[in-house]
């Protein structure tokens, strides 16, 4: 989809479609063409629309009023929202073009242009790619938002909204291929595709390079899969040592049956999102690159399949990781830990000034969360306010869990240094698999998101569609931003400048 600014008066529009938002209280615009409408049809309240044909009475040919609802309740997603019903509305009338306005007393122009040009983005990507009918969907081509902000003036927040969520959404696609699509070796071509596009730089290590490292929490989750692992780094700004320095891990399980600790065959389709920290980390690095971020930013990830087979690994196992920890494996299904547990260590070892870490870890952060928040855990309180903030501005919220002495003891082994689950009742599960990666990071400053329960969307959303989410890269982007700023400012001492 194209989109333009204009600074106009929706008086003025000609269009298919206009859309306006209405807080709770505001006057209802163009009353000859609404007088009609019923109290309790539409006063305002969030998320409450009502579309109506003008009747040739108006330069467009429809108009959607969207209630913000109250104005104490505010935030610039009730204008994300607004994008995403805007754009549905004009997909569903099959509008060439639609026009939607930004102008409301209650945001400031940069924000409300940037959160409803996101909106609108996201709410226009489909997951229909594997669709032999298409006819069934319609792309709007075009939509104009109106602001009062003047032609410099807009092309920051629509150029941001624009790189953002055109890198969500790129992890939406990629996400959503299943696991005979997107292998191991899939994410590495989709990995070398993006570092040429990007100017990014690319390592990547096969099965031999980590046996020869003993990567070998690594190796067995592998074992049971007929395709090797592989690791893979991508680097912006690489070599820039008057830059901070930080570092992105992401989780790459392309399909997680749970291996000899097989998971239910209920809902195991679902685990082809496995892969999502993996991909956010795509996303975050081609926003980076394209948001020109001042930093020097590392992204790397570790991506197998956990399959059951004669070869597989099996609960009972011990194994000695790259770090020289040796692990008891009790659960087999507790393998996004073992490959984050070497690739951690790894990148620990370029002593980066901030580690963030996205897996979907374990399920039961829906348990705690719910399909609402990220589950944060963090060795650092500033890192954990800078994600934190970050996650309030751009609406990908989190909540921060405790990390206590007592929770890291939980996972002490019998027979090892330490055991690949806290509890086989799953007690405190999420915490103990948190502090199970804190075994893993050295000295670095690091935070640990558990997107488990955000990944992809089971239920209806404002302004994404049912499928992979790409949760993860608008809140990563906003926090390296402002640990970016506050690195400029001195606030934070980049300790490898």
């Amino acid at each position: 989809m194209q989109l333009k600014l204009k600074n106009a008066d929706v008086n003025e529009v000609k269009d298919e479609l206009l859309a306006i938002a209405i807080a709770q209280g505001d006057l209802i615009p163009f009353p000859e063409l609404t007088k009609g409408i019923m109290k309790k049809s539409f006063e305002g309240k969030a998320g409450q629309f009502y579309i109506t044909d003008t009747q040739g009475k108006a330069g467009f040919r429809k108009l959607l009023l969207y209630g913000l609802g109250e104005k104490k309740d505010l935030t610039l997603d009730n204008l994300r929202r607004f994008g995403g019903a805007a754009c549905r509305a004009a997909s569903a009338s099959r509008c060439p073009s639609f026009t939607i306005s930004a102008l409301n007393e209650c945001f400031a122009p940069e924000g409300a242009v940037q959160a409803v040009a996101e909106g609108i983005l996201l709410a226009d990507y489909k997951p229909t790619k594997f669709k032999t009918k298409k006819d069934d969907f319609f792309d709007v081509p075009e939509a104009t938002i109106i602001s009062k902000l003047d032609a410099s003036d807009s092309r920051v927040p629509l150029g941001k909204a624009i790189i953002l969520a055109g890198a969500q959404n790129y992890v939406r696609d990629i996400d959503e291929n299943p696991a005979n699509i997107a292998t191991p070796q899939r994410l590495e071509e989709e990995a070398r595709k993006l570092a040429k596009s990007s100017s990014l730089a690319v390592t990547v290590l096969g099965k031999e390079e980590l046996k020869k490292l003993k990567m070998n929490a690594i190796l067995a989750v592998n074992q049971g899969s007929a395709l090797p692992p592989v690791f893979v780094m991508l680097e912006h700004n690489k070599g820039r040592k008057d830059l901070p320095f930080y570092a992105v891990v992401g989780k790459g399980i392309t399909f997680d049956s749970g291996g000899i600790s097989l998971k239910p065959s209920k809902g195991m389709q679902e685990m082809k999102y496995d892969k999502s920290g993996a991909v956010c980390v795509l996303g975050i690095m081609k926003a980076a690159s394209e948001m020109k971020l001042p930093v020097r930013l590392l992204g790397a990830f570790a991506a197998t399949e956990n399959l059951p087979s004669g070869s597989a690994q099996k609960p009972g196992d011990i194994i000695t990781a790259y770090s020289g920890k040796t692990i008891e494996i009790l659960n087999t299904d507790a393998e996004g830990r073992l490959i984050l547990a070497d690739s951690l260590a790894y990148i620990s070892e370029m002593k980066p000034d901030a580690m963030i870490d996205l897996a979907t870890l374990t399920g039961a952060m829906i348990t705690c969360l719910g399909h609402n928040r990220i589950g944060l855990f963090s060795n650092d309180d500033q890192l954990a306010k800078t994600i934190s903030d970050s996650g309030e501005s751009v609406f990908e919220r989190v909540w921060r869990f405790p990390m206590d002495s007592e929770y890291k003891e939980m996972n002490k082994g019998d027979f090892a240094d330490i055991k690949n689950m806290g509890s086989e009742t799953g007690e405190a599960s999420s915490i103990t698999a948190a502090c199970f990666l804190g075994e893993f990071i050295g000295e670095c400053r690091w935070a640990h998101l558990d997107i488990a329960g955000v990944d992809n969307m089971t239920e209806k959303h404002p302004y994404l569609s049912k499928g992979a989410s790409g949760i993860g890269v608008r809140l990563v982007v906003e926090a390296l931003s402002r640990l970016a700023e506050s690195a400029e400012r001195g606030a934070v001492g980049g300790k490898n400048r």
